[in-house]
């Protein structure tokens, strides 16, 4: 991430669905050389790690749990992991979709990847960001901080916990900025040095 916390000079709101196009290819372009996307998907392939983000926005776009800059430059995504799971009648379809137009390889390492992260997940509840991402020529304006502030509210407001995983060392000092302090390493096999992030709830719950 590498930005530094000046106010961004855009607004930051829920994602739409016309949105998907924009932050699909913003996405791609952000996470080029991200280590744990070059090994799902594979070095290059941008239509790949398009069609990645494309399926992870939009369920979050239904829930209300991705929050964009106003030009599309920056977005966050997020989950809320509740004890009980959450019903999404499309997903299996729409993963479905997925694999189908990336390939069984880029399939298989996604399956890798996840049962991976699985396997070292936290204790429900939390609220976990799955994407964050700013466009490569905006960073350094704060938009990353700016998108991912609607997520660290609302997990306050509840007085839940924020996790995150991430495969890209610099990252964890950026994380560390914004309240992500604890690291629990995961064993990716075949996949990079891999960490979830912790950021402990703030406040407790309302009542």
């Amino acid at each position: 991430m590498g930005e530094d916390r000046r106010a961004p000079d855009v607004g930051v709101r829920p994602a739409a669905l016309d949105d998907v196009a924009s932050v699909a290819t913003m996405v791609a372009a952000a996470f080029a050389a991200d280590p744990a996307w070059s090994f799902i998907v594979g070095p290059g392939n941008p239509a790949a790690r398009e069609a990645f983000a494309r399926t992870l926005l939009m369920p979050r776009i239904g829930r209300g749990t991705a929050w964009v800059a106003d030009d599309c430059t920056a977005v966050a995504m997020w989950d809320r992991i509740a004890v009980e799971r959450q019903v999404d009648d499309d997903h299996d379809v729409r993963w479905a979709a997925f694999r189908v137009e990336v390939g069984e390889e880029v399939w298989a390492r996604l399956e890798a990847y996840e049962t991976a992260l699985k396997a070292a997940a936290p204790a429900r509840p939390y609220w976990y960001l799955g994407v964050l991402a700013t466009h490569p020529g905006h960073q350094g304006r704060g938009l990353a901080s700016a998108v991912l502030s609607p997520g660290l509210e609302a997990a306050d407001a509840e007085g839940w916990d924020c996790w995150l995983e991430t495969s890209t060392p610099a990252n964890k000092a950026f994380y560390a900025g914004r309240g992500f302090t604890d690291a629990v390493p995961v064993d990716v096999p075949g996949g990079p040095p891999t960490w979830w992030l912790r950021r402990p709830a703030r406040q407790s719950p309302r009542d």
